[in-house]
């Protein structure tokens, strides 16, 4: 980790060129995913370079025009048509069953245009999506704790305890988890504790896990005052959990967005039920005095 933080450091402008262009890519990826094809888009780039984008052919114009329709109705109505008439049915439907089409639009991924069915997915998955969301997002946040903590954060061989440790303190290592730090006894000390009339080096011992000479050697750090280089040289490397981070927050909000995708298909299930008849509309209930 600390030879990895400081080649960040070392080549900082360029690694911060490959995120612009790494930003970009993502940019353009969701727009392919989202309008279903690259057409509309390579179209524009054809324009953009060679200066013109129409076709001489009337036949080809049409066709270029549809798919643009096409490629455009995806990306507002976040569907995945692939010809017009797919569009047309579902227009249809969507005015002969008075449908709200946002219901559609939100059930990405569960709608299928070309049959114009709904797929609502078992509650098993939809759990499953949420928790691996839940896991990934409390992963970045162990990560990102690693980035922004001004200490380092080591383990002794012979006590075999995670601890955070700068010039000014040491204190236990806690995964930022609500349910799991519960399960773990917090300590802290400072130069007050090493220097205080009754401190104990075998009662610190006791509450910290730490043998008396990992104590001793942690307050003789506290009374240089200066941070050792090997401390400095270890948060130095932990600033790389920066970019570390960004993966499984990607990845997170990935799989929180298609849990929300999920919880609407119950919505539009609902919707299209009642409009069947097969569930009774909700009468609202009048307050009193109305």
């Amino acid at each position: 980790m600390e030879e990895l933080g400081s080649s960040i450091l070392k080549y900082h402008d360029i690694i911060k060129e490959i995120l612009y262009v790494a930003v970009a890519f993502i940019v353009v990826w969701y727009f392919y995913l989202r309008a279903g094809s690259s057409y509309s888009m390579m179209s524009r780039l054809w324009g953009i370079l060679i200066g013109s984008k129409g076709f001489k052919s009337n036949e080809i114009s049409e066709l270029m025009q549809e798919r643009e329709d096409i490629d455009k109705f995806n990306f507002i109505f976040n569907v995945k048509a692939t010809s017009i008439e797919q569009i047309k049915r579902l227009q249809k439907r969507v005015k002969k069953q008075n449908l709200d089409i946002k219901l559609i639009s939100r059930s990405k991924g569960h709608f299928y245009i070309n049959t114009c069915k709904l797929k609502v997915p078992k509650e098993k998955q939809i759990f499953g999506t949420l928790l691996l969301s839940a896991v990934l997002f409390f992963c970045t946040l162990s990560v990102l704790q690693l980035a922004i903590k001004p200490a380092a954060m080591f383990e002794f061989n012979d006590s075999s305890t995670w601890f955070w440790v700068n010039n000014q303190y040491a204190e236990k290592y806690i995964p930022p988890i609500p349910i799991v730090s519960s399960f773990f006894d917090y300590w802290r000390f400072d130069n007050d504790t090493c220097t205080s009339k009754d401190f104990s080096v075998e009662k610190l011992s006791a509450t910290t896990k730490l043998t008396n000479k990992e104590i001793t050697a942690i307050c003789e750090i506290f009374k240089g005052g200066k941070t050792p280089y090997v401390i400095e040289k270890a948060i130095m490397g932990q600033k790389a959990a920066y970019f570390i981070s960004l993966l499984p927050l990607f990845f997170s909000l990935i799989c929180f967005r298609d849990f929300i995708y999920m919880l609407y298909t119950y919505d539009l299930r609902y919707a299209l039920l009642k409009k069947k008849g097969k569930i009774k509309p909700r009468h609202k209930t009048k307050y009193v005095g109305s």
